[in-house]
């Protein structure tokens, strides 16, 4: 199971990789990852999911969503039979900090402007239809459109970090994602917080602030969403008992892992295999 940090490759004629998504809800379920560009998502038709950080946001058709610089995020949905259609855009912070040299004092927050976020919504649909029907030029109004969603991001959404977010620096970035990798091989096994510290080299008390900075989310929280995946996996793909699942991925109890399956998806583990079968 990967927990990753994507090296995004943008298209060569405008500053973004584009996806048009058309597929089963069940294909729609990705792992916790990040990368440095900035991620919008459009739904065009169907239900989706993303978790960012610790906060999960459900979308329905028409909607968009953000996601700032190196934030852990996922999508999920529990229509797992029906086809979601959506467009994801992945913005090139490279570009735009020709245009913002500041732009590592800043993140932006789209969502909660109504006026940019009706502005944003519009040129992404114009993106997404431009994108699937390419006809000639395509390349060239995607482009512009585009450029109009960085004038729309610096001008009305730009909010300066907290100093306390600004304290997470390169440095305390390269701890959580050791951490991370750490837990993605160890998740399985009994580990601590003072397992996690001791394998990075910090004590208990700043790493947990660390991590809390960056990921908006506690250490043990995040390591339980990784044994939620992977008890998942099992229980569709291998077709695991519940129990088996439970223990085999290093959750204390069945309760624990029933619990956390319902906040995360709203269903039971028993109920989250059949929505795929």
């Amino acid at each position: 199971m990967e927990y990753k940090y994507e090296i995004v490759k943008y298209n060569d004629k405008y500053p973004a990789k584009i996806f048009l998504q058309n597929k089963p809800g069940k294909r729609c379920c990705t792992s916790l990852h990040w990368h440095k560009a900035f991620e919008f998502l459009y739904i065009i038709d169907g239900n989706l999911n993303v978790k960012n950080n610790s906060t999960v946001t459900s979308l329905k058709s028409g909607d968009i969503y953000f996601i700032n610089s190196n934030c852990f995020h996922r999508t999920f949905t529990t229509e797992l039979k029906n086809n979601i259609k959506y467009l994801v855009v992945l913005l090139s912070y490279e570009q735009l900090l020709k245009y913002y040299p500041n732009l590592y004092r800043f993140k932006f927050n789209p969502l909660e402007n109504d006026c940019a976020k009706r502005k944003i919504t519009d040129l992404l649909k114009q993106v997404s239809v431009l994108f699937e029907e390419k006809t000639d030029g395509f390349e060239i109004k995607i482009h512009s459109l585009l450029l109009d969603i960085y004038y729309i991001l610096i001008t009305d959404c730009a909010v300066e970090s907290s100093e306390k977010n600004q304290s997470a620096n390169n440095k305390d970035f390269e701890y959580v994602k050791s951490a991370i990798e750490f837990m993605g091989k160890k998740y399985k096994e009994n580990i601590t917080l003072a397992d996690i510290c001791s394998k990075i080299g910090l004590s208990t008390s700043y790493f947990s602030r660390c991590f809390k900075n960056i990921t908006r989310t506690s250490v043990m929280q995040y390591l339980a969403n990784i044994r939620l995946e992977s008890a998942l996996r099992e229980i569709v793909e291998d077709n695991k008992t519940v129990t088996c699942a439970a223990f085999d991925n290093g959750f204390a109890s069945v309760k624990s892992f029933i619990d956390l399956c319902k906040r995360v998806y709203n269903c039971t583990p028993k109920q989250y295999k059949n929505n795929y079968t």
